[in-house]
């Protein structure tokens, strides 16, 4: 099949024009579908919720060991919590709050009864949370 008519330079110069509005045409809606459409939410959770690390609360007593006997009437009681935290260490008859230091860690000294004594450490946060660790230590006068 052969063609015989020949265009003009007018006809081929709008035939041209037209091929390039159906591509831009084609292309912006291309754009639209692709980019417009299914557009990202926009907002301060773009890049994730804003949250911090759950802080939790710790107290872990490291001296006295449970069920110890000492032959004298005073114990190192010591661990470690959040730093800065108030510490409340308690006995039957004693009562004592310590700040931590700055990497966490407490310690004092405390007079034993003799006979049982329960030692309490206790610390606490700003929304109300407690934790807590009990030791039971015997103190005797006389060495077996």
């Amino acid at each position: 099949m052969k063609l015989t008519k020949k265009l003009s330079t007018k006809q081929f110069f709008i035939s041209q024009i037209l091929l390039l509005s159906f591509g831009l045409i084609f292309l912006a809606g291309l754009y639209y579908i692709l980019n417009i459409q299914y557009q990202k939410p926009k907002g301060p959770f773009l890049a994730g919720p804003i949250t911090t690390a759950p802080k939790t609360l710790r107290l872990d007593l490291d001296q006295p060991e449970q069920d110890s006997l000492f032959y004298s009437p005073e114990v190192l009681v010591s661990g470690k919590t959040g730093p800065g935290s108030l510490v409340l260490i308690s006995t039957e008859n004693f009562d004592s709050v310590i700040k931590s230091k700055p990497d966490g860690s407490f310690s004092t000294v405390l007079s034993l009864d003799e006979g049982v004594n329960k030692i309490t450490a206790a610390t606490f946060d700003s929304t109300g949370d407690s934790r807590s660790a009990e030791r039971t230590v015997y103190y005797s006068k006389e060495k077996l």
